[in-house]
């Protein structure tokens, strides 16, 4: 994120990562809904592809039904007419014709049936389908075209025999009747034509496949199955039931009330549709309210014979896209079984299956109840951290595949969600994590992995995640630390020997992630602090110089505070190194307060505060977030005067040119600012007291400033509206960890009994 400010004439612009909630504040339970992109121009308000199917379906139909219904007409006109009234007076030539066109038709009429019966099945089988229907296809022809031929000879020819008294009736009796023939055999000839000239020339179904992304084999079976059964509805009922059809309600009948191969190609549809970004939305609505369709898919998902492999991977797509919103996700996981047919993913033998598996966890777990379940679903966490190692089965013979580093990827994904839920689910959920042995190694691994600098960012920045979230776990805290090489992977990360000439964002992002986990894993632990000051060098130099580093600044003081209160008496000395970056904190501290708008210093305009840095240096504090930074500054400050003698404290804020008034004049500013606590610092006015009574145990001239500034009235105040907010180092979502020994009230108890002290001396100094 860029951020800038201007100074006089002269502007200065520095790359900081942003600044995210952490675990050191109380995080606010967020919802942001998913918007999936629109598709450009007005193709959401287009008719469907598969419209035009239905749309030739009912211009056949209508054909079809026109010429029926002739040959309906022409078989009763035959039977009551000809063959009733004139069987005796009709000459031999006309009775056989009428005979044959009755027989030729009748046999028409039922292989018609057959032929759509034998077309669907080509759909779904092969040769010999294909050939029965191909057979019975062009006897329609032959049959049409016969017809056809034989009425149009008789109208032609005109010679019906017999007297010229008995031919007036039966004359005009026979020319309807072969009119009749004829009418319907050219109108079944012409649907025969359409059909041909729009599937077969112009290959509607084709490009129908290609435009819903059906272009595969499967799907062509799919599309003209399709055509077929709109047809047919279109022929048995009225001829606008065909109209009613869409793919997706076709590919829902086919997987709740079809056979196993129909379920197949059900699946295979929705899969295709999904993965659309043209009709993925639409399907996705229709889907989602469909129950029995949903629990067809998540059965799906447990079948494991080998040649169910396509139909696994079509019915785990189609579960991942409905997951992606929360109904539908609520949905999935309300299905008895449900999270045991996911899990069933995890243990295929392919590895997109496997992905397929993981992505739909992760999906899952944004929502509070699935982590639970998933947690309690026997064998899913240790099978979810299988698949976060990069080696996948013993050690690493070189680097990991594409498809490896997508598992590694999507696993730490759900292991970093699942180790930040809140709450007491949260809680049990980090201690089974942490439990498993190959948790913090397998993340280990991931820390450790270089080979390619595009795509590890990413997996290192999730990694650390990871082990901060655990690390609000005493226990697993105590387990991290104490795993051979992670202290000093985090250690490398944050403060790296090398440093890019350019700003990258995420390597900027990564190394803020890793000051994040040492200072959540320095917090009250005696033994990681230890080891953090070994991985340091046993000093506190880099961390002092990291003070002046904008990207880190904040990290950098929140280890150093955490070092400075829990490591133990063996590191007093080394801690005394502190100290020198005193005069950054104190100065970057009040001139935050500046910045912020707590007052001024010193009674000097804020553009000439430079004190011992460079203008560059001090644009780069201000460019850090103030408020935090002035937050963990207080703290900081507080914990190094522990280590610093009087004379000490005054010689460094001459150096940075701030004198005893303007620092306290900043503390009881900062408590009038925060009369109430603040969910973004919410320790601000415990570090401020903390700081506050440091200062007057140091020197007892804070004292006498405090009293003469109003501190007193601050403090009541504070006191008034002390809340939980202020009791806890940790939070896990609004939940608060790792309570603090000292309250806020204790704090302002003993302020005020110290001011008390020095008025009472300087009282009997008065009487005196």
């Amino acid at each position: 994120m860029d951020r800038r400010v201007s100074l006089a004439t002269r502007s200065v612009r520095v790359l900081i990562p942003d600044q995210l909630p952490t675990l050191f504040e109380p995080q606010k339970s967020v919802m942001t809904p998913h918007v999936r992109a629109s598709v450009v121009g007005d193709e959401d308000d287009a008719a469907p592809p598969e419209r035009r199917l239905t749309m030739l379906a009912l211009q056949l139909a209508v054909l079809e039904k026109a010429a029926s219904r002739l040959g309906t007409m022409g078989f009763i006109w035959a039977t009551v007419v000809l063959l009733g009234g004139f069987a005796i007076t009709l000459g031999q030539t006309d009775f056989w014709c009428i005979t044959t066109l009755l027989l030729v038709e009748g046999a028409r009429i039922l292989g018609r049936s057959h032929e759509l019966e034998w077309q669907h099945e080509t759909t779904g089988r092969a040769p010999v389908s294909w050939a029965v229907g191909r057979v019975f296809h062009w006897l329609q022809l032959l049959s049409a075209s016969s017809c056809a031929a034989l009425s149009l000879v008789r109208l032609v020819h005109q010679r019906y025999g017999g007297s010229e008294e008995a031919r007036v009736n039966r004359h005009s009796a026979l020319d309807i009747f072969y009119g009749l023939a004829l009418a319907e055999a050219l109108l079944f000839l012409v649907e025969k034509a359409l059909w041909e000239w729009r599937v077969g020339h112009h290959r509607l179904l084709e490009r129908v496949a290609k435009d819903c992304h059906l272009a595969t084999a499967c799907g062509a079976v799919a599309v003209r199955r399709f055509f077929y059964d709109s047809y047919s509805r279109c022929l048995n009922g009225s001829i606008f039931d065909g109209l009613h059809m869409d793919l997706v309600s076709y590919a829902d009948d086919l997987l709740t009330a079809g056979s196993h191969d129909e379920q197949r190609l059900g699946a295979s549809i929705l899969a295709a549709l999904v993965e659309s970004d043209r009709f993925a939305d639409a399907t996705l609505r229709k889907i989602g309210t469909s129950g029995p369709a949903i629990e067809r898919l998540i059965e799906m998902l447990s079948w494991k014979n080998a040649s169910e492999k396509d139909v696994r991977r079509s019915a785990a797509v189609v579960v991942f896209m409905l997951t992606g919103r929360k109904v539908n996700a609520l949905r999935v996981t309300g299905i008895p079984g449900a999270m045991e047919s996911v899990a069933s993913l995890l243990y295929a033998d392919l590895g997109e299956l496997n992905l397929l598996g993981l992505s739909i966890l992760n999906k899952l777990a944004r929502d509070h109840d699935n982590c639970d379940k998933i947690g309690k679903t026997r064998g899913l966490l240790d099978r979810i951290i299988s698949y976060s190692g990069i080696a996948a089965n013993g050690p690493a013979t070189g680097p990991p595949t594409d498809m490896r580093l997508k598992a590694v990827k999507q696993s730490l994904r759900v292991v970093k969600r699942l180790a930040s839920t809140t709450g007491t689910t949260g809680k049990v959920l980090r201690r089974e994590l942490s439990d498993i042995v190959f948790t913090v190694s397998n993340v280990r691994e991931v820390l450790q992995q270089q080979h390619d600098e595009k795509d590890v960012s990413e997996l290192h920045r999730l990694a650390i995640e990871i082990l901060t979230n655990l690390a609000m776990d005493e226990e697993a805290r105590e387990m991290i630390g104490g795993t051979g090489g992670v202290l000093s992977t985090l250690v490398a990360m944050f403060l790296p020997e090398k440093q890019e000439a350019a700003p990258d964002r995420h390597k900027d992002a990564v190394r803020v992630e890793a000051g994040e986990a040492l200072a959540m894993l320095a917090l009250d632990s005696r033994r990681n602090c230890g080891a953090i000051i070994m991985a340091f060098g046993g000093g506190m130099e880099r961390l002092v110089e990291a003070l002046s580093d904008p990207v880190v600044v904040i990290s950098a003081a929140r280890i150093l505070r955490n070092l400075c209160t829990y490591a133990g008496d063996e590191w007093q000395l080394t801690l005394r190194g502190v100290t020198a970056g005193v005069t950054k904190v104190v100065s970057g501290s009040t001139l935050c307060a500046q910045c912020i708008g707590y007052g001024v210093i010193g009674h000097q305009p804020f553009p000439n505060l430079f004190f011992l840095r460079s203008e560059t240096q001090v644009l780069r504090s201000i460019m850090v977030e103030k408020t935090k930074l002035l937050n963990i500054s207080l703290g900081l400050a507080a914990q190094m005067l522990r280590f610093m003698q009087p004379g000490e404290l005054r010689a460094s804020l001459a150096t940075a040119g701030i004198t005893d008034t303007a620092l306290a004049r900043t503390l009881v500013l900062v408590l009038r600012e925060y009369s109430r606590p603040s969910l973004e610092v919410p320790r601000i006015r415990l570090y401020t007291l903390e700081l506050a009574i440091a200062l007057m145990r140091s020197d007892a001239r804070f004292v006498s400033l405090f009293v003469e500034l109003g501190m007193e009235a601050e403090q009541r105040r504070v006191a008034e509206t002390t809340s939980g907010l202020e009791c806890f180092n940790v939070f896990s979502g609004s939940v608060g960890l790792s309570r603090r020994a000292v309250s806020v009230g204790s704090l302002v108890d003993s302020a005020m009994e110290l001011m008390s002290q020095q008025q009472a001396c300087t009282s009997r100094s008065q009487i005196r």
